[in-house]
Formats: structure tokens, sequence, C-alpha cells
């Protein structure tokens, strides 16, 4: 049986506990069966209640825990609960050329902001190099799997800036320069100095994803953990150190949801062949088809489209996104999807 799941925002649950029936009823009448719900977003704001001072509850308007209550009310309809975390990017996008805006964490930890490479901090990006970034980060989530009854744990933004070229502050530059003898700001062509300074951007990605999965199982190792990840691997290892492959390899990801997020239904098919080649036949993959993203505004036939290609091309399941998206009439063209 096909999976069909959907990516939600904290803004699509309403006001308040009485709408989550409404939200979560519907989704299970079209045989939807897994959420993931932003828990974490990229304001570095949360909607659970966590211990962390410096992080701030983006719902003060809801009447108690918004987070167990989802939990609660979905479960209700056999829905899995999947909260979502932006990793790694800790603030407001203002645009090209356009200084972002910090989290309230990373302003009061200014010194872990990522730098291109003309010296410019990246003001909504934190450094994966550091370890404390990588606390922070991993601090909660792992809040969450103590204290919710999640089914999984999704990571989004698991990466580099795709905006700018990073890190190259201080501490990044001192750090590969004792590893490899030189600076990778002075890197000027394509050779093994580039190749060198990518696989260290991956590593630092790949074991942030690592030591989670060490630190989840400890506390939980029911919970699932997967990853929303680019749609052009294997070209994400060298723009943004994002080698999504490798964590199926080494078996620290349970399953994976590409953006394939296309108007045209031929590209998207086709990626979604390279997704399925690349990651293994024994892969769990969830194609994610863009309803209405920056990259694509899909109609309801388009979308059943998107969705029976994807199958066709060996998918174990789909990913809306998002859920203030999909209109009744997407609904009844995904209940044709086998």
């Amino acid at each position: 049986m096909i999976v069909k799941s959907v990516w939600m925002h904290p803004n699509d649950l309403g006001k308040s506990r009485e709408g989550l029936q409404k939200v979560f009823s519907r989704l299970a009448k079209h045989g939807f069966s897994k959420v993931f719900l932003f828990v974490k977003n990229s304001d570095g704001s949360v909607i659970f209640k966590t211990k962390n001072p410096e992080v701030r509850f983006a719902m003060n308007y809801w009447d108690g825990d918004p987070l167990r209550d989802v939990v609660r009310v979905a479960h209700d309809f056999n829905i899995e609960i999947h909260p979502t975390f932006v990793v790694f990017c800790e603030g407001n996008w203002k645009g090209w050329n356009t200084p972002s805006e910090p989290s309230f964490w990373l302003s009061k930890h200014i010194n872990y902001v990522q730098y291109n490479k003309k010296g410019e901090p990246i003001l909504r990006w934190a450094d994966p190099a550091r370890q404390e970034v990588r606390n922070h980060e991993s601090g909660l989530i792992l809040e969450v799997v103590e204290n919710y009854e999640i089914d999984g744990v999704q990571l989004d933004y698991i990466r580099y800036p795709e905006e700018y070229e990073g890190c190259f502050c201080d501490y990044c530059r001192e750090t590969v320069r004792k590893l490899y003898g030189f600076d990778p700001k002075e890197i000027t062509q394509p050779d093994y100095k580039l190749s060198m300074w990518i696989q260290w951007r991956v590593q630092n990605i790949t074991g942030f994803v690592e030591e989670l999965r060490l630190r989840m199982k400890s506390k939980n190792p029911k919970i699932k953990l997967s990853a929303a990840v680019f749609k052009d691997y294997p070209r994400c290892i060298t723009t943004v150190a994002q080698d999504w492959v490798n964590w199926i390899e080494k078996g620290i990801v349970d399953f994976v949801c590409p953006m394939t997020y296309e108007y045209d239904l031929r590209v998207a098919k086709y990626l979604a062949r390279n997704h399925r080649a690349v990651a293994g036949k024994d892969a769990t993959v969830y194609e994610g088809i863009g309803k209405r993203s920056s990259q694509s505004i899909l109609s309801p036939k388009d979308v059943f489209a998107q969705a029976d290609a994807f199958v066709k091309e060996g998918a174990n399941g789909i990913v809306i996104f998002s859920h203030s998206s999909l209109e009744d009439e997407d609904l009844i063209e995904l209940d044709k999807v086998q």
C-alpha cells in the first residue's frame, strides 16, 4: 500500500485544540498515514514547551501544549506524527543580497554564525562544524524524543546554505588548515583541495546525523529518523554538503523524502527514477510533491500525475508540500493513487 503523507506548518493547526479533529479527520478520510509537522521553524522558534530559555515558543495563543495535543488527536485517527526540525538554519530570510536576521538563540551566540568567502556573516545559518551548535540542535530534538509519544523525527535544512558558500569563519579556516595544510578561503581552482574541503563539510553534516541517531536510540530505539533532502543528488554533495545516499548506506536514517518539487512531469519522473537508482532497491523513499512551492504550482490533475509517476518509478510513498495548499480536489485525485 502506497504511503500518503504531508508536510504541515504550525499555522495549519488552527488556533486551538478543537480544530485538530477537523484537520486530521480530513486527512484520515483520504488515506493519509503520516504527518511531518514543523516543530522547529527556520526562525529558530519551536511549538513545544522547551526548557531552553534562549529558544522562543511560537504558539503562545495556544491553551496548553500544541504538540502534545496534535500527537493525541493524530493517533486517534491512526496517523503518525513525525516532528520536523529545521536544523542549522537559525534566522529569517530577507532576500538575495540582503542580510538575514538571526534567531533569538543565534543572536545570543553570534560567534557561531557562518561566514561566506567574502568574510561576511550569513546571519541565519549556524556553523555545523561547532560542537556547541550541534549540541543545541540535537538537544531540542532529544527533548521531544524524551517527552512526547511521537513516531519519528525528520530533519530539514540538514545541510550548508544554498544562498552562499560557507563556512569561512576563522574557526573553520583554522580547522581545515590544521587538518589538510591549506586555507579553504585561498582555494582558486577545482582541484583536490576543493574536493577535500567539500568532503570535510560533508562530514560535518553526516557526523551530526550519526551522533543524533545514536543519542535517539539510547532514548527510544523505536522512533524513526528521516530527512527531507535535496532532489539533485549527487550535485547536492558539492553545493550544500548533503550526502543523503551515504546516510542510507550507513543505516543512520530510516527513510528519506526528496523534495522533488517540479512543474514538469517528465523532469519529476526522471528525478524519481534517479532517486530509486542511487538509494537502492531496499531503501524507503517518499517522494515530495510541490503542490505549491517556490519551484512548482500544480493543479489537482498534476498532483495525481506526479504521484502516479512516482509510484511507478518505485517510490514507497509521497509527501505533499504542504498541507495549507491541499484542496479537496487534490485529495479526491490522490484517492486514485494505488
